[in-house]
């Protein structure tokens, strides 16, 4: 596996803007790069006679200022593209690609290898790349995805057998097992082809709720915690403003004037209630998590601005 990862575009835009007469130029650079990779990986496939896989992404877009990490869709939006000789050559159409999820690169990688999805992956398969396989194997790809998700679901959501995605999934298999009868059977009428195609958009639907779900859960945020790490944020800064005085006059230390004892008493009840709270406050979620995973793990999201070389070998 070769991963090649180009910091030029990325380091023009954030100078120059993404309307800079460089941009031109290093794109070319970077078709003459892919189009040597791409010659050299044909000419290893004759000897090796196994089909090798071109993946071209990016992490990132670039907004009109030649930066990026914020929502707009110059930024969000990043070409896929993948090139095999293991794909079926169909035409399509280049002026409405299909949009897929960021995330839906690990499963595919991992299915397309065959290698085991990644446990934490929200992601669902890119069907377009097994489309081109007979029916029985993608059904199993699709499977693969669909109790992957669903595992992780129950790890996360303790309400899972009530979730959409489960109760699609559990239909899934059910007419997943109704076709594997039929082709035990050795039927391969017109019958089996459509109930085939059926339990494969009921896969489809049962992958993208999963994945909506637990990409749900994914982005929820500790809004106590937030609210705690901006607090002591400003309280910070108060005292930094409270000792630019000293500090003009050259002492180091802040004299801090003493209150009466009552104002003082009250001062620390309400830091000893403060701190109560703020230790209930984190014992609750620890508590759910011996009872119960819920919200207790994080998907692990990473991105992507490479050329990945590999051999793409469908079990």
């Amino acid at each position: 596996m070769l991963i090649l990862h180009y910091l030029g575009l990325d380091h023009i835009g954030h100078v120059s803007g993404p309307h800079s007469p460089l941009i031109g130029r290093k794109l070319s650079e970077m078709d003459s790069v892919l189009m040597r990779i791409h010659t050299a990986l044909l000419s290893k496939e004759r000897e090796t006679l196994l089909p090798n896989l071109l993946v071209l992404c990016g992490d990132h877009g670039m907004s009109e200022t030649g930066s990026h990490g914020a929502s707009s869709t110059e930024e969000v939006n990043t070409p896929l593209i993948l090139i095999s000789s293991a794909f079926e050559r169909k035409p399509g159409d280049m002026r409405h690609p299909k949009r897929v999820q960021q995330t839906d690169l690990a499963a595919t990688l991992a299915i397309g290898l065959g290698l085991p999805i990644p446990k934490d992956s929200v992601g669902s398969l890119i069907f377009p790349v097994v489309e081109g396989k007979p029916m029985r194997e993608q059904l199993r790809f699709l499977h693969l995805n669909t109790v992957q998700l669903s595992k992780l679901l129950q790890e996360n959501v303790p309400s899972y057998e009530k979730d959409p995605g489960f109760e699609q999934f559990k239909v899934s298999e059910k007419m997943h097992g109704n076709w594997i009868k039929l082709y035990l059977e050795e039927n391969n009428s017109e019958v089996l082809f459509n109930l085939g195609t059926k339990v494969l958009r009921q896969y489809l639907i049962a992958l993208k709720t999963l994945s909506l779900s637990l990409s749900t859960q994914v982005a929820q945020y500790d809004i106590y915690s937030m609210m705690v790490g901006t607090a002591v944020v400003l309280e910070v800064l108060t005292l930094l403003l409270l000792s630019i005085p000293q500090a003009l006059r050259r002492k180091a230390e802040l004299d801090v004037p003493l209150s009466s004892p009552v104002f003082s008493l009250f001062f620390y009840l309400m830091f000893l209630v403060l701190s109560a709270i703020h230790i209930i406050g984190l014992l609750v979620p620890y508590q759910r998590c011996r009872t119960g995973p819920a919200k207790c793990s994080e998907a692990v999201r990473s991105g992507w601005c490479c050329v990945c070389v590999s051999s793409f070998i469908f079990m």
